[in-house]
């Protein structure tokens, strides 16, 4: 991560909130499931597929982005 490059200060900070999200459902998933909580399970279950996508497509566009050059580095 470039420290002065915005788009990369951007990207990482919604991918650490991404991660947060992931995370407080993937523990509400694991308590359902220890509990037996089945109805809770079928609620969250999608909810950490789509939190997981998120991560996913996040990751994979900071990972384009740190291998493409930066348009204000070509200008300079």
């Amino acid at each position: 991560m470039h420290q002065n490059c915005q788009e990369c200060v951007r990207l990482w900070n919604e991918y650490a909130l991404a991660t947060r999200h992931y995370l407080k459902i993937e523990g509400k998933l694991q308590i359902a499931d220890i509990s037996h909580d089945d109805q809770t399970v079928t609620q969250l279950r999608p909810m950490l597929d789509d939190a997981a996508a998120e991560r996913t497509e996040l990751r994979r566009m900071i990972e384009w982005h740190e291998t493409h050059p930066r348009a204000d580095a070509a200008s300079a």
